[in-house]
């Protein structure tokens, strides 16, 4: 525990395919950091529930939240984006 905050602090992107409690944890900490998240829809877990979950939260943050169901078309829309908006902040 506690890892969790210094990796997705580090990162500039941060990709959720599946997962359970700690991706909870995880989406969380990313949220609330204003990152650029990427979900891989239908894998189940946790990433098919990010969207209500956020909903739920009714906070605004700064974080972009990206969902796509294919893993190279998620991957190159997150760099896009990274590229043209999100590093520039």
């Amino acid at each position: 525990m506690g890892r969790e905050v210094v990796n997705i602090r580090s990162s500039d992107i941060v990709a959720f395919i599946g997962g359970s409690s700690g991706t909870l944890g995880e989406l969380a900490i990313a949220y609330d950091e204003g990152k650029l998240i990427g979900v891989l829809t239908g894998t189940g877990g946790i990433s098919d529930l990010v969207s209500g979950i956020l909903a739920a939260c009714q906070k605004k943050t700064g974080a972009r939240v990206v969902y796509v169901d294919n893993p190279r078309r998620l991957v190159t829309e997150l760099l896009k984006i990274y590229r043209e908006e999100h590093s520039l902040r």
